[in-house]
């Protein structure tokens, strides 16, 4: 209850969608009393009756309502007096103003004390240090406060809008050494493109004439080009009513209420406004349709269509500087592509720095590689054959100054089985020499042994044995090469998912690639892993024990 019933001081925000000229709020203002309007004294001496008595009588009772429309002039007394004389008017707006004071001098004199401030008005953000946070009279605004106050502009506009709309860059330099305080005030914070209206009281002393200083903001509208709007205050809603004290001599004491007054949308503006609505959505949904299509382009029956969009993200830990990659897809039986797609790339040339006492070389070389399987008549001997997913067979080379290339590794990627992002690490190896003479010709002349089908770095295509040896064959550990792989499986079949409730693993087995081809890849990376672990210990302890040795 006690948030329904106290005000809320602070900012609300509201969205419309509606023209502004719709919006309307109410605002009363009511004198309550005077705080000193009883001397201490006189209220000890006289009695309880003729206290009430003088209350009654002293107790000013005046008050004001006044309903604004969005950007609607009122003018106060000071501006009333101000504009009626021709020689305070120097441009065209306080010409304007002269006019309408004038015409409504004709009429009457007005005596209202609740006025308004529009977006075209003097009065901007920087008057807004003099609502204080408090009401004592001792408390000034802070440091930060003051120059906010100069930095904030309300509105954007002018020639330099105008040329950065037309793509007009100036020829002055954006960053200025040594800014002056008019060009902090000018290009600090960006002028946000809203429009302001301010509801003022004039609450100076009849006695007295009307001054800035007597002027108090009862609220502050905002509106930006999204629709929203900020109020501050808040609109009361059946809440207490707002206090304004003022700091004349008497200390006057004043409440004040805002109220939302726009007329309501009757039952038959309503429907017709969400039958608009409707009409609206329901063209954009058609514009959509038309620019997508009616439906998705499919692969053929009984046909997966596998969607690779590729990185080379980076290569670690080679022997010489200056590194490019060639590399190419390898299809296995039953996959295919089309004749526009293509199967090899090479890289550009990069050099490579220390990250951590690594050598590394960021490529960041994207490819896309689009393939298509189908299972075609499979002889009963090869009906629990695991068909294979393409591979990425990738050579590693470097560049010297001379032109010379030099073979620094090789390697190969197996495209994922399944959809999503994954990024896969693979280690290099380069067929090795012992002799000093053939060290001797990659360091100086470059040169170095390489293979004659790259496709023996793994398991050929065209291997049909059971057994696949390489004894013998001397290898060289070199560097690795990080790949990040995107994606995506699409066939007719996966749209009878839902309807036939079967797995993804189902629905590969029909296509010919059963489950079991996940399994048996995981398997193999959780052996490569231990392998890797193993050795890493089997170095560290011959380490340990070289070092026993050489102690004892």
């Amino acid at each position: 209850m006690a948030d329904l019933y106290e005000p809320d001081i602070g900012t609300a925000y509201y969205r419309t969608n509606d023209p502004l000229k719709n919006l309307r709020f109410r605002v009363r203002l009511k004198r309550v009393t005077s705080v000193s309007i009883v001397p201490q004294a006189q209220a000890e001496n006289e009695g309880n009756l003729e206290l009430q008595d003088f209350k009654e009588d002293q107790l000013q009772t005046d008050e004001e309502e006044q309903i604004f429309l969005w950007q609607q002039k009122i003018f106060g007394q000071r501006e009333i007096e101000l504009y009626q004389n021709p020689e305070n008017c120097h441009n065209v707006m306080d010409k304007k103003y002269h006019d309408d004071v004038k015409k409504l001098l004709e009429k009457e004199v007005p005596s209202n004390r609740i006025f308004s401030y529009v977006d075209h008005d003097s009065f901007s953000h920087q008057d807004e240090t003099l609502n204080f946070m408090t009401t004592s009279p001792k408390e000034k605004p802070t440091l930060l406060a003051k120059n906010m106050a100069h930095i904030r502009r309300r509105r954007i506009g002018g020639r330099q809008v105008k040329e950065r709309e037309r793509g007009i860059i100036p020829k002055i330099n954006i960053i200025e050494p040594r800014p002056s305080e008019e060009m902090k005030a000018k290009n600090h914070v960006e002028a946000p493109p809203i429009q302001v209206m301010y509801i003022m009281a004039d609450l100076s002393p009849k006695e007295q004439p009307t001054s800035e200083e007597h002027e108090y903001i009862l609220c502050m509208l905002h509106i930006d080009a999204n629709g929203v709007i900020s109020v501050r205050p808040d609109f009361n809603r059946g809440r207490k009513a707002y206090i304004i004290e003022t700091i004349s001599l008497g200390r006057e004491r004043y409440e004040y209420t805002i109220e939302h007054a726009s007329k309501p949308m009757n039952r038959l503006e309503q429907d017709k406004e969400l039958k608009m609505y409707r009409e609206v959505y329901n063209r954009h949904k058609d514009f959509l349709q038309a620019c997508v299509g009616q439906e998705f382009e499919l692969p053929p029956p009984d046909v997966l269509r596998l969607v690779v969009y590729g990185e080379v993200e980076m290569a670690k830990n080679f022997e010489f500087d200056d590194i490019y990659l060639q590399f190419f897809v390898d299809l296995p039986k039953d996959w295919y592509a089309e004749r526009h797609q293509q199967l090899s790339w090479v890289t550009q040339t990069c050099r490579t720095k220390s990250v951590k006492q690594e050598s590394v070389a960021h490529f960041g070389f994207p490819f896309q590689v689009e393939l298509f399987y189908k299972r075609e008549f499979v002889k009963e001997e090869e009906k629990d054959l695991l068909p294979h997913f393409p591979v990425i067979y990738v050579e590693v080379l470097s560049l010297d100054s001379w032109q010379r290339y030099r073979t620094e590794g090789y390697t190969y990627f197996q495209l994922p089985g399944k959809p999503g992002t994954s990024v896969e690490t693979s280690d290099c190896w380069r067929p090795a020499q012992k002799s000093v003479v053939s060290q001797l010709r990659r360091f100086f002349i470059g040169g170095s042994p390489e293979l004659e089908f790259p496709t023996y770095t793994g398991i050929p295509s065209t291997f049909d044995g059971s057994h696949l040896s390489k004894f013998g064959f001397r290898t060289e550990t070199t560097g690795s090469i990080t790949m990040r792989f995107n994606t995506m499986l699409q066939s007719r079949l996966f749209m009878e998912k839902k309807s036939t409730k079967k797995s993804l693993g189902a629905l590969l087995d029909n296509l010919g690639i059963t489950s079991q081809q996940a399994s048996v890849t995981s398997v193999i990376e959780a052996f490569k892993k231990a392998r890797r672990k193993m050795l890493h210990a089997r170095e560290s302890a011959t380490r340990d024990l070289l070092k026993d040795t050489r102690t004892t």
